[in-house]
């Protein structure tokens, strides 16, 4: 099979739907509460799949579940880099005339061309130049409405898609009650909204604190972890399917060392493919092989980079670094011992909460009920594996 195509894809959102895993039911479930004209708010750490879930739920949406559920057209808005109004308004601008499908694109170029003739000039203006006179930002929050209002035209059964929806926490101009006024009022029941983000806090403050323009307007739901058997079937097919066999203990190993992360999982199993001939058997030591260059190639990532910076920082910057080799050595389940505290240097105990959840701001960090974790198992081991404490005995454990 020697033009087999390698069919782990691990440093991109994967849009095709046989390389979907476990997610079918999910979908489906989401699907049927936006088409129900409820929004949705997504949770999920960094490189856990949200993107690709959100390919597979457009999937879903496109079907029709009745004659009271039709399918719906979906627009992805990407805020990761929004840091304003005018940026905003590019990122609904790139999603509009970037629509993958052509007769959304058409419809967006039609609606766009009408809203400039209306506001007088081009948007791709706003996007990315330096205008000799600045728009105030009431005009700004004005195109911003007409533009939303434009994009709730496009379709008239429509899922608009918020990519890291927090983002916009930070957006000066109200953008909020914008969104509200042109995409949650009379006249857009035929609109329905999916908030995504990666810090959880940050998206649940703007849900749930009662003066925001979004308060209780979305379900909220986390998204789920792929079970472990749907995980080893789909690697047993693709190695299989590749002309490169994968041994039952081989496998269970690469998902036992990667924890089943979405994306470690994906970039561990590559790692085997690539270095497997085809006809050959990818085995134990094959993928403890792979593992042991994924984990040495930390030192050169950006989880290292972010580490350097923290270390160089002050004094609760380093109480983030004591948090990560902490929870890499001994788990997260007993992050408030004394004992363990000042085994890593923190001053109080009761700093380690506080350090732990400005890692979780950062995307590094998350919690399962009362357990925190590292969201990528490839750093942890890393920070584990070079780590001075972890063999060291603690005398003195003291509950959470």
């Amino acid at each position: 099979m020697p033009g087999a195509l390698n069919p782990f894809v691990w440093d991109r959102p994967v849009d095709d739907p046989s390389k979907i895993v476990g997610m079918e039911a999910f979908a489906n479930q989401v699907a049927l509460i936006l088409k129900g004209q409820t929004n949705v708010a997504l949770f999920g750490p960094r490189d856990t799949g949200k993107t690709t879930f959100i390919n597979q739920l457009a999937l879903e949406l496109a079907r029709a579940h009745g004659d009271d559920a039709p399918p719906f057209d979906v627009v992805k808005v990407n805020l990761q880099r929004v840091v304003s109004l005018p940026g905003f308004i590019g990122c609904v601008h790139d999603a509009m005339v970037g629509h993958p499908e052509k007769r959304m694109r058409r419809a967006a170029q039609r609606q766009i061309g009408a809203l400039e003739k209306e506001i007088g000039f081009d948007i791709r203006v706003i996007k990315g130049t330096v205008r000799s006179a600045a728009a105030a930002p009431a005009q700004d929050a004005e195109t911003l409405h007409a533009q939303l209002m434009a994009l709730r035209s496009l379709s008239a059964h429509l899922v608009v898609v918020f990519d890291e929806f927090q983002r916009l926490r930070h957006c000066p101009g109200d953008p909020l009650a914008i969104i509200r006024s042109a995409l949650m009022s009379s006249g857009a029941n035929h609109v329905s909204l999916l908030f995504t983000g990666s810090i959880r806090n940050a998206l649940q403050m703007m849900l749930e604190r009662s003066d925001e323009p979004i308060f209780g307007e979305a379900a909220q739901l986390q998204l789920p972890e792929i079970s472990r058997v749907d995980f080893l079937e789909y690697l047993e097919f693709q190695f299989q399917a590749t002309g490169r066999p994968a041994d039952e203990d081989a496998l269970e190993y690469l998902l036992s060392a990667t924890g089943a992360h979405p994306r470690s999982t994906q970039q561990l199993a590559w790692e085997c493919w690539q270095t497997t001939a085809v006809g050959a058997r990818v085995t134990l030591g094959s993928v403890i092989a792979a593992h042991e260059r994924l984990v040495q190639s930390i030192e050169r990532s950006e989880f290292a980079a972010v580490l350097n910076v923290l270390m160089g920082g002050d004094e609760s910057e380093i109480n983030e670094v004591r948090a990560l080799q902490l929870v890499a050595d001994r788990g997260g389940a007993t992050v408030t011992s004394r004992a363990v505290a000042t085994l890593y240097g923190f001053s109080s105990h009761s700093r380690v909460p506080a350090a732990l959840e400005r890692l979780r701001r950062r995307g590094l960090v998350d919690r399962r009920e009362r357990t925190w974790y590292i969201v990528d198992p490839l750093f942890a081991e890393w920070l584990r594996r070079a780590s001075p404490l972890v063999d060291r005995p603690v005398s003195v454990a003291d509950p959470d």
